[in-house]
């Protein structure tokens, strides 16, 4: 191990204490609470274990961060749902796994292999732990007509304070689109027809680069792809404001006024911010596309793409029933509301004319990382030409703390929010599923 090789901007979080005065960082007290505080040290003792890396070569290497990224991954999908809880943090909780894989990220930032190993190789084998640790290479299908296969993304926590910078109670921050999808991993739901939703789930990253890359494409489109465990729905899901929000446009800007965990925004400030210049529009990977997007072109992709999500079947579903909203207090849950805003701008400098002055500016849920992953699924379905739901839902927003409990890691307010929206949450999801139903003759 290299330990003079620095942290990434997001691993450099670590060390940060919600007191100066702690004993331990946040993310060690949330480690130590679920359990998690034993990833980063096994991994590193795979990685360089007597002396001798833990691979002998590429191939080798990326078997092992597959392999260990799969069951970092297994290990928050069962504590959520209850087959192995370590520790005195609440079950559904799911910051321990962004603080376990972040540990583990320095561990292999800093590892030196025994093979030659360049720049690409190393970006790759982190790629593909990263993959591997979000759940994304654990899913997989039934086959046949007897069953129907839902996809669902959430994200990490994010706006979690400045690296090395103590005392600011938003290192707590958790995300109950993740906590959500960490509860509905591997679920299934008996069809009135008959067949079986099988559910499965993966976390995105809050941070550009992976988008750029192509990374929920990647993803994604396999199961989009013809075959006996083609997708029947697919939906991403993240945190927003007082209300389930179903996002019924997404656009294809991208440039929100905060940048990604990692501090990176993508590369469209110096070009006066138009959609038309650097990254300012959402360029899916050609891969996937089956054309080139670039150079930039205003309708290919397109600035919109629709929800398919049956939006009044999930209205009236009352997935609110047995759920308080911590919000008022009061029994019912949150609205669920049908989101159809949207807005435009000019496409370009100087802009002439109406066509040039009609590009997306924010789709439903904006113009951050949560719209991105609404485009870039529902597009995906429409390259696909599938005729499946596919669209977003944002759940209300989670991280509430009670007075006086700025010191904490947790309380009853968080851990009430929490559990309420993540049980509407999944409701919202199954409502969805229950749709999937084939009429009755």
């Amino acid at each position: 191990m290299d330990t003079g090789v620095a942290a990434s901007y997001e691993e450099q979080r670590l060390p940060n204490k919600l007191s100066a005065s702690d004993a331990a960082s946040f993310s060690q007290q949330v480690l130590q609470a679920s359990g998690f505080d034993k990833f980063g040290p096994a991994f590193a003792l795979k990685l360089c274990k007597d002396g001798l890396a833990g691979a002998s070569s590429y191939d080798a290497a990326v078997a092992l961060l597959k392999a260990e990224g799969q069951q970092l991954w297994q290990a928050a999908v069962d504590r959520v749902q209850g087959r192995k809880v370590e520790g005195s943090l609440p079950q559904s909780d799911d910051r321990m796994l962004y603080w376990a894989r972040l540990t583990m990220t320095l561990a292999l930032r800093q590892w030196k292999p025994d093979f030659p190993l360049d720049d690409a190789q190393r970006a790759a084998l982190e790629n593909e732990f990263e993959r591997a640790s979000r759940g994304q290479y654990a899913i997989d299908f039934p086959e046949g007509a007897g069953h129907k296969r839902i996809l669902v993304s959430g994200f990490d926590p994010f706006t979690l304070g400045t690296p090395g910078v103590h005392d600011n109670p938003n290192i707590r921050i958790g995300n109950p689109s993740g906590a959500t999808i960490l509860s509905l991993d591997g679920n299934t739901v008996a069809l009135g027809d008959g067949t079986t939703a099988v559910i499965r789930t993966f976390i995105l990253p809050v941070n550009y680069p992976p988008f750029l890359q192509g990374m929920q494409e990647d993803t994604l489109g396999p199961w989009f792809k013809p075959g006996p465990k083609r997708v029947d729905a697919s939906i991403s899901m993240s945190q927003g404001g007082g209300a389930f929000h179903l996002e019924h446009f997404n656009g294809r800007y991208h440039l929100a006024s905060i940048p990604g965990n990692d501090n990176v925004w993508p590369a469209c400030m110096d070009g006066d911010r138009f959609p038309s210049v650097l990254d300012c529009d959402i360029y899916p990977p050609e891969r996937w596309l089956g054309f080139m997007p670039r150079p930039w072109a205003k309708e290919t992709p397109p600035q919109f793409t629709v929800s398919t999500l049956p939006f009044q079947a999930m209205i009236d579903a009352k997935t609110g029933e047995g759920v308080i909203n911590r919000d008022t207090g009061t029994p019912g849950g949150w609205d669920v509301l049908r989101r159809d805003t949207y807005s435009v701008q000019p496409c370009k400098k100087d802009a002439l004319g109406p066509l040039d002055n009609n590009c997306a500016s924010r789709g439903g849920g904006g113009n951050y990382l949560s719209n991105a992953s609404a485009y870039r699924n529902t597009l995906l379905r429409d390259t696909f030409k599938l005729n499946i739901p596919a669209g977003h839902i944002h759940t209300p927003v989670m991280t509430r703390f009670g007075a006086g409990s700025d010191g904490k890691i947790t309380d009853a307010t968080f851990e009430g929010f929490r559990d309420s929206i993540v049980a509407q949450g999944r409701n919202l999801v199954i409502a969805m599923a229950k749709t999937l139903s084939a009429p009755a003759p």
